[in-house]
């Protein structure tokens, strides 16, 4: 029994210790396994020790919040009877839980979980136990790849606990609360493919490198349909007079910057500040003309609390843009929620492309 628990002290060191870079989420389909192992809390008159367990799940992901597990575990702990000498007990416990998933796309992904099942006590010494149980808890993952979690779990269980030998509490409450506190990995596989990232922009002008006749473009600099700054050419000569009077024309002309916010955020970080820089130099040469600062976000979301957010990015830009001296009336914020997408929402690279801000020249 030593050696048992020696080896799951050391895998447990092992998994906390483990690093990497975040990069995905819950995948709807996939199945899943889940090697774990914890720590065990008896009720005080069920007259068993505290000890450690390991075990192991397996799920299905229903969809990106909704999966069903199911779990076995196993611990080797002892009898804990005043004045009576300790006697082996195996535990093993059996269970089916439903959990639900908060932020199923982020790298960090609370869920809520509650199940049923059974405990099943083979003691030296004693006519062996099973019991009911139910149970419900709390855990989170951390991705560490598309496929690999670092995982925790919380769980009260109440143990319907029947006719043990050994618990000499006759005539006391049948109903005993354990508490588990565990921690392993977590894996998925199947499920729909992983679809391929999308294409290298290196300048970040919004044009791939395989289309891209200019790579080296300047950060905030226009470009055309081939990533180049377009020519200046010799404007034509006027046209001949006319009798009616001519309706005047609007002509506008997005200017795209690299400025990409995060998931859920529309506050301008350290990284944002060259690239604003770059769009202030471009609105200080014609101190005359106006410009639309146009706030985008992905799918992820309601079309309302969208909506909500393009704006927040627009005006956070347009603050930015206020507070280093272009004028107010200059500027007017407009949020599109994720009503014009520029790259594909069904993929998680191209959605973060998505969540973008662009400036517009508004002249007439």
């Amino acid at each position: 029994m030593n050696f048992f628990k020696v080896s799951i002290l050391l895998t447990l060191v092992a998994i906390l210790c483990l690093a990497g870079f975040a990069q995905a989420g819950q995948r709807e389909g996939a199945f899943s396994v889940s090697p774990m192992v914890g720590y065990h809390v008896f009720d005080s008159d069920q007259n068993t020790e505290d000890d450690l367990f390991a075990g192991f799940s397996l799920g299905y992901n229903v969809s990106k919040r909704w999966a069903a597990e199911v779990e076995v575990r196993y611990m080797a702990t002892e009898t804990d009877l005043p004045g009576v000498a300790s006697e082996d007990i195996d535990v093993w416990s059996f269970g089916m839980n439903t959990l639900y998933h908060f932020n199923p796309d982020g790298p960090f992904v609370p869920y809520l979980s509650a199940g049923f099942g059974g405990m099943y006590f083979d003691v030296d010494g004693y006519d062996d136990d099973s019991d009911y149980m139910m149970n419900w808890g709390a855990g989170a993952k951390y991705f560490i790849s598309d496929d690999t979690a670092l995982r925790v779990d919380l769980r009260h269980v109440l143990d319907f606990h029947s006719d043990r030998e050994w618990d000499r509490t006759r005539g006391g409450d049948s109903l005993d609360h354990n508490f588990l506190a565990s921690a392993g990995l977590y894996w998925q596989f199947g499920g729909p493919a992983l679809a391929p990232p999308p294409p290298l922009d290196s300048d970040g002008d919004g044009i791939p490198d395989l289309r891209d006749k200019c790579p080296d473009t300047p950060l905030g600099v226009m470009v055309d349909a081939v990533g180049c700054p377009p020519v200046e050419k010799t404007p034509p000569p006027p046209p001949p007079p006319v009798v009616v009077k001519p309706t005047p024309q609007v002509t506008k002309e997005i200017i795209t910057f690299n400025l990409q916010f995060g998931f859920d955020k529309y506050e301008i970080t350290d990284d944002m500040i060259p690239v604003l820089e770059q769009a202030k130099i471009i609105l200080d040469e014609d101190p005359a003309a106006t410009f639309l600062v146009l706030g985008h976000t992905c799918s992820i979301g309601s079309d309302s609390y969208n909506q909500n957010l393009s704006e927040q990015r627009a005006g956070s830009v347009k603050n930015w843009l206020v507070s280093n001296g272009i004028a107010k009336e200059r500027l007017e914020a407009i949020g599109y929620g994720e009503s014009q997408p520029k790259y594909d929402n069904g993929i998680e690279e191209s959605r973060k492309l998505n969540r973008r801000v662009e400036i517009m020249t508004q002249e007439e």
